[in-house]
């Protein structure tokens, strides 16, 4: 169950879409609630996760277990808590999985000195209280489905360790388990690194403050200034160029495309036009444009959180700097636009390592850790499974 739309072209429900898809060629039979299934009378995003949601999916587990027999109940995201509690009441052999992209509560702490520095609230005292109480129901959320799901899937070693040391999970009931490429990008071979893709630096992602926009800004800005030859693209919700726009140097400006969001086949037709791709985010659940990038050859420039942490070998398959900083990124962004062995070594190394993160293999490890926390539940009943 999740509550966003089927589509594989976004973040969550991309990621939801693919593993469904790769858990039907499997041979598993997959039910799937989605946005459409689930009721939406709260036109309030945050009070619909809060005060709606919860409820819309425990509703539904109820109705589907009444008419047939499940092995998992898997739901997206931490507002499955009540939903966890119910089943485990119910004492029923299957498990309870909570698939998380990004713990919400490690999301807000690790954003907090980044918003104090970039003074982004604004807000008056009234929305303050507001977003002050709507911060406690998510953090009630966070620790009640951190206490009753059989399981947690994350993205991220770092998502495992906040839920192991902040919310007191055990580290069985953890799977790391990375996203993947689209499986097109990964079966079209990219093509040879040059020169001259090393001189167009892309970027790609939604405008939100935890993607870091004036970081990326600020880089381009300083990078027009340090090498003409470099072009650049950012690939963004139309409706955002404005504020993109804004950020820019007058320079930047007459070197830059903005362009608006696009079908996957179409956005690789531009990752294979560029050489560098940038990725700064502040914090992310794993954020998988960067291997997207490194499926298609591009030298890949990422803060070191998240997961680019854990794929990026610094200096192999790509170039890690301390998050938020500017001096690396440039510095790292114009060794690699000097055509050079060692940025060719690391486009050919990242397309590589980006094979081995597939679609297949994010459901035969889900697969995996879905038979172990059966197994628990069962020892928990003092049930036999056989699988």
């Amino acid at each position: 169950m999740a509550d966003v739309p089927p589509n594989p072209n976004t973040g969550a429900a991309g990621t939801e879409y693919q593993t469904i898809e790769a858990l039907r060629r499997l041979g598993h039979e997959v039910d799937a609630v989605w946005s459409e299934d689930l009721p939406h009378k709260i036109a309030h995003g945050n009070l619909h996760y809060v005060l709606e949601l919860p409820r819309a999916y425990e509703k539904q587990m109820l109705e589907r277990l009444q008419s047939k027999a499940f092995d998992v109940v898997h739901v997206n995201q931490p507002h499955g808590y009540r939903a966890a509690r119910t089943l485990r009441r119910l004492k029923q052999k299957c498990v309870f999985i909570h698939r998380s992209h990004g713990v919400e509560i490690r999301i807000d702490r690790d954003l907090a000195p980044w918003r104090k520095k970039y003074d982004q609230d604004r807000r008056s005292q009234l929305r303050k209280l507001a977003s002050n109480s709507m911060a406690r129901a998510w953090s009630h959320s966070c620790r009640s489905i951190a206490r009753h799901a059989d399981g947690h899937i994350v993205s991220a070693s770092e998502c495992k360790d906040f839920l192991r040391e902040n919310l007191g999970v055990t580290g069985e009931r953890i799977a790391v388990i990375p996203q993947a490429p689209p499986v097109s990008f990964l079966e079209c071979a990219p093509g040879a690194m040059t020169a001259e893709r090393l001189n167009h630096v892309l970027y790609v992602s939604q405008y939100a403050f935890f993607k870091a926009p004036m970081i990326v800004a600020e880089v381009i800005n300083l990078l027009s200034k340090a090498n003409e030859r470099l072009q650049f693209t950012w690939v963004c919700a139309q409706q955002n160029h404005a504020e993109v726009q804004e950020l820019l140097s007058p320079e930047a400006l007459q070197r830059i495309d903005l362009l608006d969001w696009m079908p996957q086949d179409e956005l690789m037709r531009v990752y294979d036009e560029h050489g560098i791709f940038l990725f700064p985010s502040f914090v992310e659940g794993f954020g998988k444009v960067f291997l997207e990038a490194m499926s298609r050859g591009l030298c890949v420039v990422a803060a070191d959180n998240s997961g680019a942490h854990d794929v990026i070998a610094d200096g192999v398959n790509g170039m890690l700097s301390p998050t938020g900083c500017l001096e690396t990124m440039v510095s790292q962004c114009l060794q690699l636009a000097q055509p050079s062995q060692s940025a060719y070594a690391i486009s050919a190394a990242a397309a590589k390592s980006a094979r081995s993160y597939t679609w297949e293999r994010v459901a035969t490890e889900t697969v995996s850790f879905y038979h172990d926390r059966l197994n628990a539940k069962a020892r928990e009943l003092n049930t036999v499974r056989i699988d």
